[in-house]
């Protein structure tokens, strides 16, 4: 199976071989090939990546200077996304369903980064993804957590989903009226879309 869809020009691995090991490892710790119990997951069903960095560490010595930034960096490159990061310090595995996406979805973000994001098109340089939702509504309130300065503004991005579909971007679902992707490209951002929420 191919893990990467290119080489990475830059890695906080040791080698590209101990990244490569480091993402076997951790995956068959994530579906528990290593016995019932390795990793202990929480009430949502997620396991720490604390723990997940310590028994890669016990299970192979070579990869014993990784930590946190290791296992993200893993989610980054692991172009399957089935390393799916789901809060600062849980992490699980999940088979990836791609989907078709409607004809258009919304993109909730906060007012001054629209002008970046139609320039250079929208993109997490922290979780390797982003939410795309059915509705303005459901995105503008996913927005509003990002409210940090004042006189801060949430505003909502329609997003040509179907045409971005059909260019390439995969679209995975798990929850209704939300879907990830990895970007969204400038040209697929509807630029005289209009909302006025509440």
């Amino acid at each position: 199976m191919e893990f990467f869809a290119e080489r990475p020009q830059q890695t906080l691995y040791k080698t590209q071989e101990h990244m490569l090991c480091a993402l076997s490892i951790a995956t068959d710790l994530l579906i528990d090939e290593y016995g019932v119990g390795s990793l202990k997951k929480n009430e949502e069903g997620d396991y720490s990546i604390e723990d997940l960095c310590a028994k890669l560490k016990a299970i192979e010595p070579k990869l014993s200077y990784i930590d946190r930034n290791h296992i993200i960096e893993l989610f980054f490159k692991d172009s399957t996304r089935k390393i799916f990061i789901t809060g600062y310090d849980s992490i699980r595995y999940k088979q990836v369903r791609y989907v078709q996406p409607p004809e258009v979805l919304y993109f909730g973000t906060i007012e001054r980064m629209v002008g970046v994001m139609l320039s250079h098109g929208i993109k997490s340089h922290s979780k390797g993804y982003i939410k795309l939702y059915g509705t303005p509504e459901l995105a503008a309130e996913f927005a509003q957590k990002f409210l940090s300065e004042q006189g801060d503004r949430v505003t909502v991005l329609a997003i040509n989903a179907m045409e971005a579909f059909s260019g390439g971007l995969k679209f995975s679902t798990y929850k209704p009226d939300e879907y990830i992707v990895v970007r969204v490209d400038r040209e697929y951002i509807e630029r005289n879309f209009q909302w006025s929420g509440s």
